[in-house]
């Protein structure tokens, strides 16, 4: 086992692949951590922005530039508009320009820029003041208009400047704030490195992602793959919560998922032939990766082939056969109370003549259940099963989270183990492989639940890839199945 634990630890690296469907699934079931940031970042950066904002507002005042003396021409005028831009712009911001204008106005400095731009291809002339207060920015600029013409008198003599436009205090600011914009990238920034981070959390991650993983990461073989199938329906049904229990016998069950329980059926009676053993526990390493619906669906491929069938619910820490098949507003004692010997088994034992199945379930959890699975009363309970019986499959508690199973693995004969895709860690799982082969029942497989395809390249196809005695006083010779009819014969096998 070890041998091939470490030739597993070696080929990994070789089979490990990207999974472009899974990982796209990753994002869409995580979409909501998506938003969440993004709406969180674009919301702290629009407050930032909107926080460091300086609205600034500009006056614009045009000059008409043009040369005194009878030389004057366009093509003069336009050049000296060209040029005097520069040096216009010189004396604007020079020392002497500023400390008048704070004179006239009456403040040691001014607030704000002053600056020229030659109009292209005219002979005008932008004086642009900027300032972070309206009212001021008007005010420098009357100032400047009253004191530019003594400073530029002596540096362009030659040049002679008209006012074509007045200033105006402005009434909005020229730059805008783009604290929308920066909210924008700041959340799209954030949806793509929580995509990412989801992305490589979800590569990185060791679990069962395809089929061919089973083969080179667990220290098993894989039985069948359970596609996907939908609990809500109709769309009516998903807006109620109303989910359907997704049964081979149910017309709505997809075709598929029917064809892998055929399948299943099939290669567990075949192992299970050879070995001559009846009792087939199905157990999973964690929680919600499908055990209970496996073990249903697989007691309902068995009754359509076998006379007798059982199914017993052994997982008396979280039950949930009972609401698989919809007996939750039933009443019937449990196999608690059968296994502490508060009830006869003609009490506890529930037949549908329908599905041609028997059962014995649970209802709610109980804190001694590894008592009861590990006593001598289910040890008697499945030793006459094995006598009366074709088929018993046990439903068992996830083997990480109780040793329940453990205890019914040293009485069954076989096993089944469901593994959930992209779920559970491989490590944790050859774990528990481990427990199984060193225990009395045999480890058939695992089965690969709630199956998505996983890359581009997939593609379906059709088909295959005592005391508590059954016989004597208790048996079913004298008391039948229970309160129900006796199932009834068992029909044609199903067209494989």
């Amino acid at each position: 086992m070890e041998e091939k634990k470490s030739t597993v630890v070696q080929e990994r690296g070789a089979v490990e692949r990207m999974h472009p469907l899974l990982l796209i699934r990753e994002v869409l079931r995580k979409l909501w951590a998506v938003v969440m940031v993004a709406v969180i970042l674009a919301s702290c950066a629009y407050v930032a922005a909107a926080q460091f904002y300086t609205p600034q507002y500009q006056t614009r005042t045009t000059f008409v530039v043009s040369t005194r003396g009878n030389s004057s021409s366009v093509y003069s005028n336009l050049n000296a508009a060209t040029g005097m831009a520069q040096s216009f712009s010189q004396v604007l911001g020079s020392d002497v320009m500023k400390k008048r204008v704070a004179q006239d106005l009456g403040v040691e400095q001014i607030d704000g820029e002053i600056s020229a731009v030659a109009i292209e291809e005219t002979n005008l002339l932008e004086m642009r003041v900027t300032s972070d207060n309206p009212r001021m920015a008007y005010l420098i600029t009357r100032a400047v208009i009253n004191n530019y013409g003594d400073l530029a008198s002596t540096v362009l003599s030659n040049i002679s400047l008209e006012i074509l436009q007045q200033p105006r205090i402005p009434t909005a600011p020229v730059n805008a704030s783009n604290a929308l914009h920066t909210a924008k990238l700041a959340g799209l920034a954030g949806a793509a490195l929580v995509i990412v981070l989801l992305c490589v959390r979800a590569y990185l991650r060791d679990t069962v992602k395809s089929e061919d993983e089973v083969e080179s990461k667990l220290d098993t073989k894989l039985l069948a793959a359970v596609h996907h199938e939908r609990k809500y329906k109709t769309f009516r049904a998903a807006l109620a919560h109303k989910k359907t229990s997704i049964l081979i016998t149910n017309p709505t069950t997809g075709f598929l998922f029917v064809e892998m329980f055929k399948k299943l059926r099939t290669r567990v009676e075949y192992q299970m032939r050879r070995s001559h053993g009846k009792v087939v526990m199905v157990t999973s390493v964690l929680e919600d990766e499908g055990k209970s619906t496996v073990s249903v669906n697989l007691a309902l491929a068995m009754a359509r082939k076998y006379r007798n069938v059982l199914l017993i619910d052994a997982d008396m820490k979280k039950p949930a056969v009972h609401k698989i098949l919809g007996y939750q507003d039933e009443e019937y004692s449990t196999l608690p109370e059968l296994l502490a010997e508060k009830v006869a088994l003609r009490d506890a034992l529930l037949v549908d003549p329908e599905r041609r199945l028997a059962t014995l379930l649970g209802r709610r959890g109980v804190e001694n259940s590894t008592e009861l699975c590990g006593g001598t009363s289910m040890r008697q309970l499945l030793a006459a099963a094995r006598q009366q019986m074709d088929v018993v499959i046990v439903d068992t508690p996830p083997m990480a989270v109780s040793p329940d199973a453990e205890c019914i693995a040293d009485v069954a004969d076989a096993a089944v183990l469901v593994v959930r895709q992209d779920q559970a860690p491989v490590r944790v799982i050859n774990d528990m492989i481990d427990v199984l082969n060193h225990s009395k029942a045999e480890l058939l497989g695992c089965v690969l639940n709630n199956f998505y395809s996983a890359d581009f390249t997939d593609r379906y196809s059709y088909g295959y890839g005592g005391k508590y005695g059954y016989g004597g006083k208790y048996g079913y010779g004298k008391y039948g199945y229970g309160k129900r009819s006796a199932a009834p014969d068992a029909g044609e096998e199903d067209a494989e």
